[in-house]
């Protein structure tokens, strides 16, 4: 399980709690790695309808 924490009782609980901790640089990854995609996808159909147009 990704969130990692022993709380069985949300009484237990004092403050912020943040569920995602650990997990950022799975998240930080992924995001980069779809905005790598989206630029990749890009450039290919950019370079695809060049040349169909020239």
């Amino acid at each position: 399980m990704l969130i990692g924490t022993n709380i069985t009782d949300w009484a237990t609980v004092e403050g912020a709690y943040y569920a995602g901790q650990g997990t950022e640089g799975i998240w930080l990854a992924l995001s980069m790695l779809l905005c790598v995609v989206a630029l990749v996808a890009g450039a290919r159909h950019e370079k695809a309808a060049y040349r169909k147009a020239g």
